[in-house]
């Protein structure tokens, strides 16, 4: 392997001057840096990455903790994340394990940055927080979960949901079921149909994690005053969903208009288009990048600092008019 001391002995100079020429820095003339450079890449010179890190502190890598949550969003994140990590020249590094040992691998190997989507409710174990005071970087936090010392990416779900069922109410449907968990969506979806005025029934909330929910799904759809439009809180559960109206014949839009909580290619090459709300995950990761390079920053220079991010509405042919 090349050393800086051997282009230095090609060169006729000190190894001090070389390693200033590579690095840019002061006290080397124009002539002899591109003297310097053009022998280093003659010699065909790798720069010993390992014994810089050790110097700088800087690898130009971005931790990545994934998400024990289950879905093809976090997919599609990932590789947002990892897409504009290679534009602004930073390499993402995925971890699985829990949160505290990925926090400590990504330590161990010196990483400038970690990202971390965590819900609102997780809560950091001791672990955790002896790996953060130790972590030498910015954490950025996805998802809703607040920490001191910590920039966070919050979503706006629940003004999401709320408008989704604004336009179905729009639209003329007055009876909207929701499949879902019982979260700030649900709270976007309760508000709007007190604001809206809609048919509220208890029977139509149905929780993906009720052992019954195919027959609750069922009886629902067979009621005499069975909704006509639906919101799902994500493609998973919009999965289970569509098990049961497949089963039952049920026809969308023209017996059921959908709208899902999950902006993902999947959903629109479907043979039937879905009409989806929620983030964009190219968004989420150009905000993510911008905040960890300090592009976007609090005014005060705090480390703890909030940014919001919208939902969008993107309608498509799951949804269709009420019938008069």
């Amino acid at each position: 392997m090349v050393t800086i001391k051997d282009i230095a002995k090609a060169a006729g100079v000190s190894h001090v001057t070389v390693s200033n020429a590579l690095n840019n820095g002061k006290g080397v003339s124009e002539k002899t840096k591109q003297k310097i450079l053009a022998i280093a890449a003659q010699m065909n010179y790798k720069p010993n990455l390992a014994a810089k890190r050790l110097v700088d502190r800087k690898t130009r890598h971005v931790g990545l903790i994934w998400p024990s949550i289950k879905g093809q969003f976090f997919y599609h994140l990932s590789m947002e994340l990892h897409a504009e990590g290679l534009k602004r020249d930073f390499n993402v590094i995925i971890s699985m394990n829990e949160p505290a040992a990925a926090l400590s691998v990504f330590n161990q190997v010196f990483a400038d940055n970690v990202i971390f989507w965590c819900h609102s409710t997780w809560e950091p174990t001791s672990e955790f927080l002896t790996e953060k005071e130790a972590f030498q970087g910015k954490l950025l936090l996805i998802g809703g979960k607040k920490m001191d010392g910590a920039l966070t990416i919050s979503i706006n779900r629940r003004k999401g949901i709320y408008e989704a069922v604004s336009f179905l109410a729009g639209q003329g449907h007055t009876r909207i079921a929701y499949a879902g968990g019982y979260n700030d969506k649900l709270e976007g979806f309760m508000q709007a149909g007190d604001e809206r005025g809609l048919d509220f029934r208890r029977e139509y909330l149905v929780h993906p994690n009720d052992e019954h929910f195919e027959a609750k799904m069922r009886s629902m759809l067979e009621h005499e005053q069975k909704p006509t439009a639906l919101v799902a809180d994500s493609h998973a559960v919009y999965l289970k969903v569509d098990h049961v109206l497949r089963k039952n014949g049920v026809r969308v839009p023209d017996d059921l208009s959908i709208i899902v909580y999950d902006d993902i290619p999947e959903l629109e090459a479907l043979p039937v288009p879905m009409t989806t709300v929620g983030p964009s995950a190219s968004e989420i990761a150009a905000k993510a990048f911008d905040m960890l390079t300090g592009i976007v920053k609090p005014a005060d220079e705090s480390d703890s600092f909030d940014l919001m991010i919208e939902t969008v509405l993107t309608v498509r042919q799951s949804v269709k008019p009420a019938a008069p």
